[in-house]
């Protein structure tokens, strides 16, 4: 079956947004999410109305769809703070016009707890805003299949779900992607195309050229009933030219993987 495809600017880091954007919608890619641009986030809890809608201009500009926020809110301070954080990135979110925020947990255990009440707390405030919280295999809280499935319990929200990483749940501690998705697939919302060569080695690769078994991912997925959308996160390349080709040959791959 066929999914929506997109792009992260991540690949695109070292150039301009309008650069990225551009080398997105080349590809065939009909999606995009943001990420960082140049070492800077794009959209922030304390990004101003104005800003953002620059970049929804842009995204729309380049026959994009805005579809997904890498984003994050304070955990130091008071439970508080971290839900009004949450709720100001949910709402910068919504004005962006994306579906999806993207969060990458916290490797600080004396934090899971503050998670898992934030997110839960602002699932309702969020589905308001049609902003779906999701959750990326990112180490720490989201290491392996097991600790997906636990957030989902213990959010237990029909607004949060997972946004499946492959490359990670290979890189951080050297798991089977497709082993690991087995247990939390029905919960899987949304899916970052990254590969990976193996426990802490490269990421910055084109999907398809490391270790990852993405069809059998897409098997285990499509199982379960997954719809999409699948965002590229990692090329490979260095120039601006080679990078555009990457993203080329990924939509390509992928394409084939999921129609």
């Amino acid at each position: 079956m066929a999914v929506p495809l997109g792009c992260f600017n991540r690949p695109w880091n070292k150039f301009d947004y309008d650069e990225a954007l551009a080398g997105i919608a080349a590809a065939g890619y009909a999606l995009t999410g943001t990420m960082h641009q140049q070492g800077e986030p794009l959209v922030e809890m304390d990004s101003s109305e104005q800003e953002i809608a620059v970049l929804r201009a842009k995204v729309q500009s380049a026959g994009l769809a805005p579809s997904t926020v890498l984003g994050s809110f304070p955990m130091d301070g008071s439970s508080e703070q971290s839900v009004a954080g949450l709720k100001a990135l949910i709402d910068r979110v919504a004005i962006f016009g994306a579906r999806y925020l993207l969060h990458c947990g916290t490797s600080n255990e004396g934090q899971y707890d503050r998670f898992y009440e934030t997110m839960k707390a602002c699932c309702d405030y969020a589905q308001e805003r049609e902003v779906m919280l999701t959750l990326k295999p990112h180490g720490g809280i989201s290491v392996s299949g097991a600790d997906l499935l636990r957030a989902v319990e213990r959010i237990d929200h029909a607004n949060f779900g997972i946004y499946y990483d492959p490359g990670n749940i290979m890189h951080y501690k050297g798991l089977d992607p497709v082993e690991e998705l087995k247990p939390v697939a029905e919960h899987v919302v949304a899916m970052c195309i990254k590969d990976s060569l193996g426990e802490m080695e490269g990421v910055m690769i084109t999907p398809g050229t490391g270790k990852v078994d993405f069809q059998g991912v897409f098997d285990v997925l499509f199982d379960a009933g997954f719809e999409g959308p699948c965002l590229v996160e990692c090329l490979g390349g260095e120039t601006l030219e080679e990078i555009n080709e990457e993203a080329v040959k990924t939509h390509e791959f992928l394409t084939e993987l999921t129609s």
